[in-house]
């Protein structure tokens, strides 16, 4: 089962919040290892196709776990990738 989360981006690191049980981990800047961009192909039916594909990104820790965020749950994506990517350059 997937979590539902709320990503905040703040000066010194990741905030993420469960909503289902209000859980709060933060994962500071330096402990991210990078971030990758995938793209998601399109979807296809017997008519042709339905969607065009999208990107998500995928947040590497050095305590080996991943957070994935991806436009399909996050209104707020390009900004929180922008975000995420300024700060771990640093």
């Amino acid at each position: 089962m997937r979590s539902v989360y709320e990503i905040t981006v703040t000066k010194k690191g990741i905030k993420r919040k469960t909503l289902t049980s209000n859980k709060v981990e933060f994962t500071p800047y330096s402990s991210v290892l990078k971030v990758q961009t995938e793209r998601v192909q399109g979807s296809y039916s017997d008519v042709g196709q339905i969607t065009t594909g999208y990107f998500e990104s995928i947040v590497f820790l050095e305590n080996g776990t991943e957070l994935l965020i991806s436009p399909d749950h996050f209104e707020n994506y390009q900004e929180l990738i922008i975000a995420i990517r300024e700060n771990t350059l640093n």
